[in-house]
């Protein structure tokens, strides 16, 4: 059974141990780390290739943006999953540009934290080792995905032509 390496940061203690203690309890597979800045989660990226990072956006000196922007630079593959306890639409839109997986808000519901997680390690574990995730599925797997991307952009491209052929015709 492979281990599964989550890293938390926030500069709450009370928020890594809740984090930690939750997910240790719902997966024993998990090994999770906690730093209080962004500065030691991003030497613990350069140094570990970890499966998912959870970050809180205030942080002293450097925030959970910027860490998922360096977090991308170094862990192209790596899903980072940024909580506030603000809510604020413009953070939770420049995230989403900045590829976040998930946007939380503190108080975060146990089940909805653990689910958002163990997502993320999936969806990490189906880029970097689909053989292990999908087993003998991961043969055709990539040749299902590039069909459906064929038919996806064939049906949009009919559908353009649909619309367009409708507006092109003269009355």
């Amino acid at each position: 059974m492979r281990m599964v390496h989550v890293l938390l940061v926030d500069d709450n203690e009370t928020f890594l141990y809740t984090g930690k203690e939750l997910l240790l309890r719902q997966r024993p597979t998990f090994v999770v780390d906690t730093v209080p800045n962004a500065e030691q989660a991003l030497f613990a990226i350069r140094t570990h290739d970890y499966d998912v990072v959870v970050s809180d956006i205030q942080l002293p000196r450097l925030d959970g943006i910027a860490l998922l922007y360096e977090c991308h630079a170094i862990r192209p593959d790596t899903p980072v999953i940024l909580i506030t306890g603000y809510g604020d639409v413009k953070l939770e839109e420049e995230a989403a540009r900045r590829g976040a997986y998930a946007f939380l808000h503190k108080p975060v519901d146990a089940d909805t934290f653990c689910s958002v997680v163990n997502r993320a390690v999936l969806r990490a574990q189906l880029r970097r080792r689909p053989e292990q995730v999908l087993g003998q599925d991961s043969e055709w797997y990539p040749q299902a995905i590039e069909q459906v991307r064929r038919r996806s952009a064939d049906l949009t491209e009919r559908l353009h032509q649909a619309i367009h052929g409708d507006h092109d015709t003269p009355e």
